[in-house]
């Protein structure tokens, strides 16, 4: 190796000790941006809240090896270790996407967040919370983007594997939990569909919860309710094959 290869050499090694100890400190610093960038948003400061919830995610994505803020998924977080980031990350997103339609100019950009605050919620613990918080915001604004925001709400029940009484009866992989599923996508396509699945899924899980932490009740219920389930299901797919 010539001198000015080792000297090279040296100087990147130099540098990316550097540049990992700057994101070190970024990551670790990482909450800041979040306080600074809800701060701004509250008082109309738009542009600020931007670049510090942009920041924030930034951090992250470098943190993991990822080239931008669109690259996040959930798969790189521990499903229990990393939930309190992962909530995080999605109402960032969300919050993105409000500030980029309260704009009116960054129409793309309110698609990209709102999906990604979908891909952040299906199929994880704070699901209904997110839910819920979209649908008193699509009943509180309006929207310059309502129906992006309306389709991102609708996703989260279409997307989502959980049905919580059918999962708690048969399993999750069950084929009338499979039917049940099935029957809610189309459920959202009628009339009232939409709030019926809300219905649902704020009630749904506070009753398995309840039967989990009572055993002889959660007994009686699923002796009485897995017959009833079962035969709507076979109703369902006798209609499908009509």
């Amino acid at each position: 190796m010539s001198g000015n290869q080792y000297k090279k050499k040296v100087k990147d090694a130099l540098k990316e000790r550097e540049y990992k100890l700057i994101l070190k400190h970024r990551f670790e610093t990482r909450i800041t941006n979040v306080k600074q960038g809800k701060a701004a948003f509250a008082s109309g400061d738009f542009l600020t809240a931007i670049r510090k919830y942009t920041e924030y995610l930034e951090t992250v994505a470098e943190a993991n090896r990822l080239t931008g803020i669109y690259e996040l998924r959930p798969d790189i977080f521990h499903k229990t270790k990393d939930i309190t980031e992962m909530l995080m990350i999605s109402h960032l997103y969300y919050e993105l996407a409000k500030v980029y339609d309260a704009t009116g100019k960054f129409q793309e950009d309110v698609v990209k967040c709102l999906d990604q605050f979908v891909l952040f919620s299906i199929n994880q613990p704070f699901q209904v919370v997110n839910s819920e918080m979209v649908r008193k915001h699509l009943r509180k604004f309006n929207f310059k983007n309502q129906e992006v925001f309306m389709r991102a709400y609708q996703q989260i029940f279409v997307k989502s594997r959980k049905c919580f009484v059918a999962t708690h009866c048969f399993g999750d992989n069950h084929p009338v939990t499979n039917d049940l599923r099935l029957f809610k996508v189309e459920m959202l396509k009628m009339k009232g569909g939409l709030q019926l699945v809300s219905f649902y899924y704020r009630l749904s899980p506070l009753l398995v919860e309840f039967l989990d932490r009572n055993n002889s009740f959660a007994f009686v219920f699923r002796l009485f309710t897995k017959p009833l389930l079962f035969a709507f299901s076979k109703a369902i797919s006798r209609r499908e094959l009509k």
